[in-house]
């Protein structure tokens, strides 16, 4: 039997601390910090909060994911190749349902971009 292969490369939970600490800067986005269950990290977070309102002291779920593809990583296109993969992987997030369905389904809220910044110690540990 062949094993699952997932593109999440992190997961964990997350209690919130604080939004909005240094006060509200946008309309439609508030900035979290949250301190995580499993790793003891902390987190920034700018997300929009009239589509996803959130609490102070509410917990949620985070994953990081190098794609929303499923069953395979992304870049490995073993199954499908040239201009065909590429559609579709850049179209597995579209809620529009041209594309295949992937991650998204799973999560009430969903991000894509890049990690703006982070932080390590003198150990080379992210902090």
């Amino acid at each position: 039997m062949a094993a699952a292969v997932s593109n999440i490369v992190f997961d964990d939970i997350f209690t919130i601390n604080a939004i909005d600490r240094e006060g509200k800067k946008f309309d439609r986005v508030s900035r979290l910090y949250a301190h995580s269950k499993n790793y003891e990290m902390d987190l920034t977070l700018d997300y929009n909060v009239e589509l996803f309102p959130l609490k102070v002291e509410q917990n949620f779920a985070l994953a990081l994911s190098t794609s929303l593809a499923r069953g395979r990583p992304s870049g490995n296109t073993a199954e499908a190749s040239g201009d065909d993969a590429a559609e579709n992987e850049r179209d597995v997030w579209r809620p529009d349902g041209k594309g295949s369905r992937g991650l998204e389904d799973e999560y009430d809220y969903v991000m894509y971009g890049k990690i703006y910044k982070y932080d390590t110690d003198n150990t080379g540990e992210i902090v």
